[in-house]
């Protein structure tokens, strides 16, 4: 009887070991402290975990002025998801993670976007939890620029929705853009941005 107590115990410990495999190995550790931190930025990952492909991501003129009625085109502007994205589970994504980043040829400020004088400017958009709701954070990599923390509305689909293969667009509500991304493998996220008026 204790060899078979001996045997369950090893075997309930290899299932906690191995079942957290399916995370990417640079993961950060999910810790209550995370969402505790109002300062607190997601590692900023590698270009090559981004997935530049026309079909993941999207391209598009962003529109700027007073829109809809008197909309004229803005910057070109980027969106492309971490390609990571759609394997995490909703726990990993509560933890703090960057799910996409943005890339504009000119200012939005919306989306924290700048004008970096005929160079594009690069916003990476994380996903992090705190006081119990998930919010997004937008930094830019232009010196001096604050985050911008704005609501986040999670629309959870199912595990296994994604398929393993992440999204993100740009996608328009009546005045303006708002940000679309795969943010775990069995839900979405948007985010409207900053307010601009």
């Amino acid at each position: 009887m204790p060899t078979q107590r001996f045997s369950l115990l090893v075997a309930y410990a290899v299932v906690l070991t191995c079942g957290g495999a399916a995370l990417p190995p640079a993961s950060p550790p999910i810790t209550p402290d995370v969402t505790l931190q109002e300062k607190y930025f997601p590692p900023i990952p590698p270009p090559t975990e981004f997935d530049t492909t026309a079909e993941r991501s999207d391209q598009r003129r962003l529109m700027v002025g007073d829109c809809p009625e008197r909309c004229r085109p803005g910057p070109m502007a980027w969106i492309q998801p971490r390609a990571a994205a759609a394997l995490w589970s909703e726990a990993h994504r509560d933890s703090g993670e960057v799910i996409a980043r943005l890339i504009s040829d000119g200012r939005y400020p919306k989306f924290k976007l700048q004008d970096r004088h005929g160079r594009p400017d690069t916003v990476y958009w994380a996903i992090v939890k705190r006081g119990g709701q998930a919010v997004s954070i937008f930094r830019s990599t232009t010196p001096g620029t604050p985050d911008v923390t704005t609501p986040t509305e999670v629309i959870p689909h199912g595990q296994g929705f994604f398929r393993g293969v992440s999204l993100a667009r740009f996608i328009w509500s009546d005045r303006d853009y708002m940000a679309w991304g795969t943010c775990d493998g069995g839900a979405c996220c948007k985010s409207p941005g900053a307010v601009t008026r």
